[in-house]
């Protein structure tokens, strides 16, 4: 469903420093496939390049070579009316639930802007939707009249979820989309994803840093170091036996020890 093929990307250098030969690299040569209703975690620390490549994959910023096929089709190559399609099918949660939003909408609007632009419903019938999607993701049609600054980060993330979901997409991104909630609603949202996953048939593409969170809900995991892919593999407990450098520091640095070495899931 999705294919990367060799993105690289680079950004210029401010004109007051002094040059140098080449730009620096932020992602080299990376290739990655998601097929239809698999979950891929796209691991890293801060700097590797995966919320970079996320953005490549969302049509945000376009790669310096290489190709991003959705579907099939080049989204970088794609004219207006092809990519207005690509879009329907593509969505994406982002970390910061506050910023995502526009905080004078209530989380009706906020919900209903893929709707407004993608489907013609009545007035009633897209309340109707609105009001299953909250109960979907977890809340209630009553919220549908508040505010951001009126739930939480945990509930406002799920108004995010609703909103990405609203159109029924073949793949969702989530960019570091539960690292900014505690680890009770990090544990409700990732059940949350897992569930709209089996209903939807949806594909995820799930960049984090946390490889506990990774194993909880993903198929298979990459890893990304200095721009590229270092590591590949299913999302099984074998990968906190790896010897890669950037894996074992994923590990050292996320997950807590057990008194007698092991490490443990709480």
């Amino acid at each position: 469903m999705l294919q990367v093929y060799e993105v690289s990307h680079s950004y210029g250098k401010r004109s007051w420093l002094p040059r140098s030969g080449s730009r620096p690299s932020v992602l080299a040569d990376v290739s990655l496939t998601i097929e239809e209703g698999v979950c891929l975690g796209l691991l890293g620390t801060s700097g590797a390049g995966k919320s970079t490549l996320g953005k490549v994959i969302l049509g945000l910023e376009r790669p310096s070579q290489g190709q991003v096929l959705f579907q099939g089709k080049d989204i970088y190559r794609a004219d207006k009316t092809v990519l207005k399609g690509l879009r329907r099918e593509l969505q994406v949660v982002f970390q910061d639930c506050y910023s995502a939003v526009n905080p004078m909408m209530t989380a009706a609007q906020i919900i209903g802007e893929p709707l407004d632009n993608y489907e013609r419903l009545s007035a009633k019938e897209q309340q109707r939707m609105i009001e299953q999607l909250l109960v979907q993701v977890g809340l209630t049609p009553q919220d549908a009249s508040k505010l951001p600054h009126q739930f939480s980060g945990g509930q406002l993330q799920r108004v995010n979820i609703a909103r990405a979901i609203a159109l029924k997409p073949k793949l969702i991104v989530l960019d570091e989309s539960i690292s900014s909630l505690d680890m009770v609603h990090q544990t409700q949202i990732l059940s949350l994803l897992a569930e709209l996953r089996a209903s939807y048939g949806l594909s995820y593409l799930f960049i984090t840093h946390d490889i506990r969170a990774a194993l909880t809900i993903c198929d298979s995991i990459a890893v990304m170091d200095q721009g590229r892919l270092v590591y590949t593999g299913d999302a099984t407990d074998s990968i906190l036996e790896s010897d890669q450098p950037a894996v074992r520091q994923l590990v050292s640095s996320i997950l807590p020890e057990h008194p007698s070495g092991r490490i443990v899931f709480e």
